[in-house]
């Protein structure tokens, strides 16, 4: 049994009936033709195209393209979805504007996972970096909701639970969410230290239900 940190985050923050719906989707995730359906990241291009930055050492050429590269996209192909192609468009704006400058050395990312009975939580990051000589995990958020504080908590608990699984060698202080709309870096430096017994209870109740939840 396999889900994302951001599944089991958003699983303790909803209401049971809520909850359940969203471990029946991944355990069942919607079909089409009868296989699974293919899962679209809404900010694909974003964050390929801030790793892009990163790796050619802040050239800001890369984002600049990446984006005139999405209106063109739009412009011609109006039929792909382009509410999402001006939300990968706003997001690269928005990390221009706010977190271009971060020194950024760019490492091969881990695929960290945090083990809890029989669960296993992803908690891959959306960058693995070194900046001034420390190594960070980092999630990039760009949604334009405001994340809620609890879910960024658990988010950045579970990854630095799983780094140290991994033997990564991370520090709290370096497990870090950026919520790019709101020009906000939060890090796991101060987190409550009873969250892993929330954590773990939470996974427990989630194998419990794992197994007696029937596709519809």
């Amino acid at each position: 049994m396999r889900i994302s940190v951001k599944v089991l985050a958003d699983f303790m923050l909803a209401s049971d009936a809520r909850g359940r719906s969203i471990i029946r989707d991944s355990k069942f995730p919607k079909l089409r033709d009868g296989k699974p359906k293919p899962q679209i990241v809404r900010y694909s291009e974003a964050r390929a195209a801030i790793r892009d930055y990163h790796c050619s050492r802040n050239n800001i050429n890369v984002l600049v393209a990446e984006i005139e590269k999405l209106i063109k996209k739009k412009a011609e192909h109006p039929e792909k979805d382009p509410a999402r192609i001006e939300d990968n468009i706003r997001a690269i704006k928005a990390y221009i504007a706010h977190f271009s400058k971060n020194a950024f050395a760019v490492l091969t990312t881990p695929r960290p996972l945090y083990v809890s009975g029989g669960i296993e939580v992803s908690a891959m990051p959306d960058l693995y970096v070194e900046e001034n000589g420390v190594k960070r995990l980092i999630k990039l958020d760009f949604n334009q909701q405001k994340p809620k504080e609890r879910a960024i908590e658990i988010i950045l608990k579970v990854m630095h639970e799983a780094a140290s699984l991994q033997q990564l060698g991370i520090r709290p202080r370096d497990v870090v969410y950026l919520d790019v709309s709101r020009r906000t870096r939060h890090t796991g430096e101060k987190l409550n230290k009873t969250l892993k017994k929330d954590i773990d209870a939470a996974l427990a109740t989630i194998q419990d239900m794992w197994a007696n939840i029937k596709q519809d």
